[in-house]
C-alpha cells in the first residue's frame, strides 16, 4: 500500500498557518525521509522506542526544517578572522552550523545515538522559538504512530523539495507500509 505522509497544500502555506506549522511539517517529512534512508538508524528506533527523543534531537541537526536566519550585528566583533560592526546584517547558516566537523563528530551521518546534542534547528537563547517544544512532541507523536502501526514503511517515490532558501522541506512524501500485525490477528 502507497501513503503520503505529507502533502503540500496552498491552503496550508497561508500566511496565518506558516509560523509553527511549516516548521513541524518539515521537522516530520526531513526526519522521516532521513530514517527511511538511513535503515539501521530506523531498526534501531523500531528495537528501542526509547531512543525517540535522541531521534528527534538527532534528525533536527541532520536536515534542519529551519536553513538560515538573519540578525543584526548589535556591536563591534571580530568572527573568524573578520570585523563585524554593530548595525550589520549578518546571515547565520544553521544547516551548515548542524554539520560543522569542529562541533559534531562525523557530521554527514545520521546516528540517533549522537552524544553531542548542540544543534541550532530551532535557535538558541533569546532566540530560541517558542513552539519548538510542541513541535518535538508531534514529531515524536508522528514517528511513533507510524512505527508502531506499519510493521514496514519504504519510500515509495524519491521526493522533491519545495522552494526556498529559509525553510526546507520536502514537498510530499510517499511511503509504501505493510500493517503491523496486532496480538488480536496473531
Amino acid at each position: 500500500m502507497s501513503t503520503p505522509v505529507l502533502r503540500h497544500t496552498p491552503e496550508r502555506d497561508s500566511a496565518r498557518a506558516r509560523p509553527g506549522n511549516e516548521t513541524t511539517r518539515n521537522l516530520i517529512g526531513n526526519g522521516m525521509l532521513a530514517l527511511l534512508r538511513h535503515p539501521g538508524q530506523l531498526q534501531r528506533l523500531r528495537d528501542d522506542p526509547r531512543l525517540l527523543e535522541p531521534a528527534v534531537d538527532e534528525v533536527l541537526r541532520y536536515d534542519s526544517p529551519v536553513q538560515l536566519d538573519g540578525r543584526v550585528v548589535r556591536e563591534d566583533v571580530e568572527m573568524g578572522g573578520k570585523r563585524l560592526r554593530a548595525g550589520q546584517k549578518v546571515i547565520a547558516l544553521i544547516g551548515a552550523a548542524n554539520r560543522d566537523p569542529e562541533a559534531f563528530e562525523n557530521p554527514e551521518a545520521l546516528d540517533i545515538l549522537r552524544k553531542e546534542k548542540s544543534h541550532l534547528s530551532f535557535g538558541r537563547g533569546i532566540h530560541y522559538r517558542l513552539g519548538t517544544s510542541l513541535a518535538v512532541l508531534e514529531a515524536r507523536v508522528a514517528f511513533r504512530g507510524l512505527l508502531d502501526r506499519f510493521a514496514s514503511i519504504r519510500l515509495a517515490v524519491e521526493p522533491s523539495y519545495r522552494d526556498g532558501i529559509v525553510l526546507r522541506g520536502v514537498e510530499s512524501l510517499w511511503i509504501e507500509v505493510e500493517r503491523a500485525r496486532r496480538p488480536a490477528e496473531i
